[in-house]
């Protein structure tokens, strides 16, 4: 096996007249695409990271009210937003109100690494036409996050986002003249592989597995007086060539108007093992690598550099 080394590269692959290109790119942000198109589909990917440590808490007790200035009353009015994302890894939070009282307490811990290279392998099976494609990702992000609101006054709106590389929950909460949330929040990533395959006989691709290696756990617990909408979506690692998204395995959306409390706890999780044979990464992307092409008559080709 090659040793791995850093990719920060252009690989272009050809492969006889089915795939147009298989891209992987990256730059000084830690950043890399694929994508593979065959003559009436097409799968693509991007994928963006750094090495991050951040630890993030504060406090906050007071009454949103108005303020002289310069001889004018300024209306009161609170706004706050949080947008966190990293190899889709996010998390958003957005927050209005208008005059009242107002306390929150939040806490954030992030850490993710972008040490590891990016490993690739083109096979195509010798008196077969079939080709295989795989990538495989080694950047893991390890975010976690609790907030308490509380309000009481004219309005306040409140929405959040918590998504872990396709799966996510979320709620909106608007209209409240009373708010009372506490919302926790662990997501893991470990790992990612990719698996497309296609073959020459129709000039078609077969199937594109996008499989991370993810968890994640959201609870909350909410008291509204306005309109709530809770929602929360888990998918697929299989692509859906004709729609372009990947399959919904479950989904919930929810409304309610009035005054609720409501609790909700979610754990979705999908681990993957690498399922196809065995290969040696032969092929590390560095620097300068150019064009590529797959080995003649190989029981396992794999791509080199042309």
């Amino acid at each position: 096996m090659m040793e791995g080394c850093k990719t920060r590269s252009l690989l272009k692959i050809s492969i006889a007249l089915i795939l147009s290109m298989v891209f992987i790119t990256t730059t000084s942000a830690d950043y890399w695409s694929a994508s593979v198109a065959a003559n009436s589909s097409s799968w693509s990917n991007q994928r963006q990271s750094d090495n991050i440590v951040f630890d993030y808490s504060q406090s906050v007790q007071g009454t949103i009210s108005p303020v002289s200035y310069k001889g004018r009353s300024l209306s009161p009015y609170y706004s706050g937003y949080q947008d966190v994302n990293v190899n889709d890894v996010r998390l958003r939070d957005r927050t209005s109100a208008l005059q009242g009282s107002y306390s929150s307490e939040e806490q954030m811990s992030l850490q993710s690494d972008t040490t590891n290279p990016i490993y690739g392998n083109v096979t195509k099976l010798a008196g077969q036409s079939l080709i295989i494609i795989q990538l495989f990702e080694e950047w893991p992000v390890i975010l976690k996050s609790s907030k308490i609101i509380k309000y009481s006054g004219i309005e306040i709106n409140n929405r959040e986002f918590a998504g872990n590389n396709l799966d996510f929950a979320g709620s909106s909460l608007l209209y409240n003249t009373e708010l009372s949330k506490e919302t926790n929040v662990g997501m893991l990533l470990r790992n990612m592989n990719v698996t497309v395959f296609a073959t020459n006989d129709n000039d078609t691709l077969l199937s594109a597995d996008f499989m991370p290696n993810k968890e994640m756990y959201y609870d909350t617990r909410t008291y509204t007086t306005g309109i709530a909408d809770m929602k929360y979506r888990q998918t697929s690692s299989s692509y859906d060539f004709k729609r372009g998204t990947y399959r919904v395995l479950n989904e919930g959306d929810e409304r309610y108007s009035g005054n609720y409390n409501i609790s909700r706890s979610l754990h979705m999780k999908s681990d993957f093992k690498y399922s196809a044979q065995e290969y040696d990464w032969q092929t590390c992307f560095i620097s300068n690598i150019g064009e590529a092409e797959i080995t003649g008559n190989a029981t396992t080709g794999t791509v080199r550099n042309a």
